[in-house]
C-alpha cells in the first residue's frame, strides 16, 4: 500500500512537472482560444508523419515542432542541393550534399525539450515497409510527387487516418484534407487520377513565401485538430492565388470509393 502511494506520488509529480513545462515554452499558444492547457496536453501526446523535407515540408516542420507537438517522424530520400536554398528553410550552403531528413532533425531537436524527433531517409513506402505498417495520429504529405500522395492517401484511407496534402506551383497552392476515420471519404487517386508525370518542383517557378503561406494554412488546421483528444479534420480543398489573395474552399462530398 506504501509503494502504491509513493509510486502515484511521483507519477503526480512527474505529471505536474510536465505541465509546467508546457506551460513555461508554449504559454502564448496556449491562451489560444481552441487549444487552452488541455489542448496543449493534447498535442504533447500526439504523433504525426511528415512526408516530403522540401519548401512545404520544412516549414511545416519548424512550425509543428514549435507548438510541442510530441513525436514527429520526418520521412524524405533526397539530399540538398544549392537550388533549394531560396525556399527549404531548414538547410544553409553548408548542409548541401547532406540527407534532408538528417540535417532537419538536427536543426530541428535543438527548439525545445517536449518533441521526439525521428527521421528517415526513405520514401514513404519504403518507410512503411521498414517499420510494418507504423500508425500516427495525423499524415501530411509535402511531396511533389502525384503517386507518393496517391499511396499516403491510401495508406491513411487504410488505416483510418486523417490526411492533410499541400502542393505548390509558381504563386498557387493546394490544400488537400480528408479525415479517413469518417466512412463514406474519397481518397485522393480517385478525385485526382491524373496528374503530368513532368510536374516536380525542380521543374516549376517557384518563389519562397508561397510554401510559407500555404504551409501556414495547413498547419494552423492540423495544430486545431491534435489539439483534441479526438483528432477530427475538415474534408475539403482549398485553392490558394497568392498573386489575386484569393481563397477559393471547396467542400467534399461524402462518397465512398474503393480504395
Amino acid at each position: 500500500m506504501i509503494y502504491l502511494q509513493q509510486r502515484e506520488e511521483v507519477v503526480a509529480l512527474a505529471q505536474q512537472e510536465l505541465s509546467d513545462n508546457l506551460i513555461d515554452q508554449f504559454a502564448r499558444q496556449i491562451i489560444v482560444p481552441g487549444v487552452d492547457e488541455e489542448g496543449q496536453q493534447n498535442l504533447s501526446q500526439k504523433r504525426i508523419f511528415i512526408i516530403g523535407l522540401g519548401a512545404l515540408g520544412t516549414v511545416a516542420s519548424q512550425y509543428l515542432v514549435r507548438a510541442g507537438i510530441g513525436d514527429i517522424t520526418l520521412i524524405d530520400p533526397d539530399t540538398i542541393a544549392q537550388s533549394n536554398l531560396h525556399r527549404q528553410i531548414n538547410y544553409d550552403s553548408q548542409d548541401i550534399g547532406k540527407l534532408k531528413s538528417t540535417v532537419s532533425k538536427s536543426k530541428l531537436s535543438h527548439i525545445n525539450n517536449v518533441t521526439q524527433i525521428n527521421e528517415y531517409a526513405l520514401d514513404f513506402e519504403g518507410f512503411v515497409k521498414k517499420n510494418n505498417n507504423p500508425v500516427c495520429d495525423l499524415i501530411l504529405d509535402c511531396t511533389d510527387s502525384h503517386q507518393n500522395k496517391i499511396f499516403s492517401s491510401i495508406y491513411a484511407k487504410k488505416f483510418l487516418l486523417p490526411f492533410v496534402s499541400i502542393s505548390i506551383n509558381s504563386t498557387e497552392g493546394i490544400y488537400f484534407a480528408q479525415d479517413y476515420s469518417k466512412k463514406n471519404t474519397t481518397c485522393f487517386k480517385c478525385l485526382f487520377p491524373i496528374a503530368d508525370k513532368n510536374h516536380r518542383c525542380l521543374n516549376s517557378a517557384m518563389i519562397g513565401p508561397v510554401a510559407g503561406f500555404v504551409t501556414s494554412l495547413a498547419c494552423t488546421k492540423i495544430i486545431f485538430a491534435l489539439a483534441k483528444e479526438k483528432v477530427e479534420i475538415a474534408n475539403e480543398i482549398s485553392l490558394i492565388d497568392l498573386l489575386t489573395s484569393d481563397i477559393n474552399k471547396l467542400q467534399l462530398s461524402s462518397t465512398s470509393c474503393g480504395h
